[in-house]
């Protein structure tokens, strides 16, 4: 098979005896540029492929008559997985059937449910990866020349140490003549301390079947010069040796540190620098019981002076601050003796305006605090930049080892932490490190005692968002939406406190409190006239699974008094993956009962025809994340228009949430999506906005603004 070329599609050939698989297929690979064919099962497959050959194969596995493992077994006999690129798609997710399809050809394979938005992305990589292999082949026939280039020196040697072989770099210059090494011992050519060292490596790479690497110097007519060799086994009795000349690179090395360890703006330690030390220093205190103390310093509006007086300004004053702190905190000041000096106090620039000063052999808070005080005081002065006059102050936060943290990154995360509360506490001063300041545990414990409270308290409300007609306007059903309106924080993010409901198990009180009073509501309305169509209520997973789920429902309609046939519940697509019998059964019940279930977000998880057929749903709700990008997003509308498709196939009922605006609802029309809800209607509104709506029984689409 030929490769694709870039001027032209990539034919994919799609095998499945499933027509809406093959359509969401399609659509979903025709986004990504992909010419697509269909065969509906093994033998019109094999057909096919004796009229055209394809760049790609999507095979489904369980199919009548050939099944995909016997298809791809064909396929395997004409063309490789380099010529002919094939992707299992599979319902099983057992290891035997994992291995069944590579055995039987196959270079990936998908699970079902299908992942649509990424199904495009793993067919091109697919196709990329057997063009790879395909230029791999040709790769290998230039490696002799690749060889030839090199600048290495290569060298073959037995057990013993005698040269073999030897291979001159290019453009190098080995250390004797080449008639001088070949059935030489390497003690007969290279200095004794030398030899020594390559037949040591020569022994470890033979025993332990590891690469070996040996640093030397030789003297050479232009002076010395440094080498690395690398020892590789060949064999079991002889090794390859690569020798590089690395004079350069031992000259740069000076250089190449002070560049990797220090400031180039301040010639302090740099960050690299500073951690290495911290955990030395915090090695020895372990060893020898001591305390270490770590402050961290940040200049207030530093950002001011780069943006007043520019950046050549900012850099001028950082390094006079580096100078001030250097010069006046040293030696019997506790601070700054020579950066390299391995047992003294140790300074360094983070980056930006940022300061640490490790000050190890504490055995007194007060001297932590005197010396946060005298770095403060020194920055209190002005400095003379030009001609202006500039005077800054610095936040400095304060954490010790071991008590505040046992190694560097948590010691210097909890002083960061330490610094900013610092900054919030008004600037200018230095803050101790206290647990409470960055514990997510306890925010999170504190949020979940409050939602026990709320729940108690009765500090929860809901909002009712009217769903209508695509054509018409005409209201058909509300969606229940919870609102927590606490006494302290005010109006609380869902997204802030379902996840903390979910994790702690809130969720079934507070769900069945939502279905509960989302049907008293609905009997309310009707009480005072209101007709009231179909209300809506999300339910969790986890609700959902719980023992009592459906009585609890039953008993709520009972209670109530509500007409079952006006209550939806919407399921997350991750239950439609559950394939315990006894639940299907129970939502069945429900349903024969009058209660209508829907898939909300679909779309975005397990969407497979398989799932949804299992369950007693009646409607498909499309997630808002694809309504965002109608009608410009060419993937928005394919996933869309697949899943309409789908639903009408299947008789189902479809809405579109998040809809906010003119041209998304006019596209949704057009697609043939009869229900619609978002912000273009109507916000999630309390139960008198609501109900006002309901009197009205219609919400008419905008008109279009006027052009021009």
């Amino acid at each position: 098979m030929r490769s694709p070329e870039s001027s032209r599609r990539p034919v994919v050939l799609i095998v499945d005896d499933d027509h809406v698989m093959r359509l969401l297929e399609q659509e979903t690979l025709g986004q990504f540029e992909f010419d697509v064919r269909e065969a509906a099962d093994g033998e019109e497959a094999l057909q096919r492929l004796d009229e055209f050959v394809p760049d790609l194969v999507l095979l489904d596995v369980d199919m009548p008559g050939i099944d995909g493992f016997e298809v791809c077994r064909h396929i395997r006999k004409r063309w490789d997985m380099t010529d002919m690129p094939l992707i299992m798609v599979t319902g099983m997710d057992d290891l035997e059937s994992i291995n069944e399809a590579y055995e039987s050809g196959a270079n990936d394979f998908i699970s079902k449910p299908i992942n649509w938005p990424i199904l495009g992305h793993r067919a091109r990589y697919v196709l990329r990866s057997a063009q790879a292999a395909r230029e791999l082949r040709d790769l290998e026939e230039k490696q002799a020349a690749i060889v030839q280039a090199m600048p290495d020196m290569i060298f073959l040697l037995d057990w013993q140490g005698t040269y073999l072989d030897y291979k001159a770099g290019y453009g190098s210059a080995p250390y004797v003549g080449t008639r001088e090494v070949i059935n030489r011992h390497v003690s007969e050519v290279l200095p004794t301390e030398v030899a020594d060292l390559l037949l040591h490596a020569i022994e470890r790479a033979l025993q332990r079947g590891q690469l070996q690497s040996v640093v030397y110097k030789l003297p050479m007519p232009d002076g010395i010069h440094h080498y690395e060799a690398r020892v590789a086994p060949s064999g079991v009795d002889k090794v390859v040796v690569v020798v590089r000349d690395i004079t350069l690179q031992k000259l740069n090395e000076g250089k190449i540190r002070r560049l990797a360890y220090f400031d180039t703006l301040t010639g302090m330690p740099n960050r690299q620098n500073f951690l290495e030390h911290l955990d030395s220093e915090l090695l020895r205190a372990r060893r020898e019981h001591h305390q270490v103390a770590l402050l961290f310093l940040d200049l207030d509006d530093f950002k001011r002076v780069n943006d007043t007086l520019g950046h050549t300004a900012g850099d001028y004053l950082l390094h006079a601050v580096a100078d001030r702190l250097k010069e006046k905190l040293r030696g019997s000041d506790f601070i700054a003796r020579p950066a390299l000096d391995e047992t003294g106090v140790h300074f360094a620039r983070l980056g930006g305006d940022e300061f640490t000063v490790v000050l190890p052999d504490i055995d007194d808070a007060q001297v932590v605090k005197l010396i946060a005080g005298r770095m403060q005081s020194l920055l209190s002065r002005p400095f003379q930049i030009g001609e202006q006059e500039v005077t800054v102050t610095a936040s400095i936060g304060i954490a010790s080892f071991p008590d505040d943290g046992d190694d560097a990154a948590t010691l210097l995360k909890h002083a960061d932490t330490a610094m900013y509360h610092a900054k919030a506490q008004g600037r200018n001063n230095w803050q101790i490190y206290d647990r409470t300041l960055t514990s997510d545990a306890v925010k999170r414990l504190a949020l979940e005692n409050d939602l026990r409270k709320g729940l108690q308290r009765d500090e929860f409300r809901l909002v009712y968002q009217p769903q209508v007609l695509a054509e018409g306007g005409a209201i058909i059903g509300v969606e229940a939406l919870i609102r927590w309106h606490h006494p302290e924080r005010g109006l609380v993010s869902p997204g802030d406190f379902i996840p903390v409901a979910e994790e702690s198990g809130l969720i079934i009180p507070m769900g069945e409190w939502v279905i509960q009073t989302a049907c008293r509501q609905v009997m309310a309305w009707q009480q005072r006239g209101v007709t009231t169509p179909r209300v809506a209520v999300n339910v969790s997973a986890r609700q959902v699974r719980t023992s009592d789920f459906i009585g609890r429902v039953a008993a709520i309609i009972e209670e109530t008094g509500i007409d079952a046939n006006q209550l939806e519940l919407e399921l997350t697509e991750s239950i439609l993956m559950d394939t315990d019998p006894r639940r299907i059964e129970g939502l069945a019940r429900l349903r024969a009962q009058g209660v209508h279930f829907s898939i909300d977000d679909f779309g975005t998880g397990y969407s497979s025809l398989s799932y949804v057929k299992r369950f007693p749903i009646s409607m498909l709700k499309i997630d808002q994340s694809f309504v965002r990008g109608l009608p410009g997003n060419a993937n928005d509308v394919g996933i869309i228009t697949a899943i309409i498709a789908m639903a009408h196939s299947l008789d189902l009922e479809v809405i579109a949430e998040g809809v906010e605006n003119r041209a998304q609802a006019d596209y949704l029309q057009q697609a043939k999506c009869g229900k619609l809800q978002g912000y273009l209607f109507s916000r999630p509104l309390p139960p008198d906005e609501a109900e006002c709506l309901l009197r009205q029984g219609r919400i008419a689409l905008p008109q279009p603004a006027p052009d021009g």
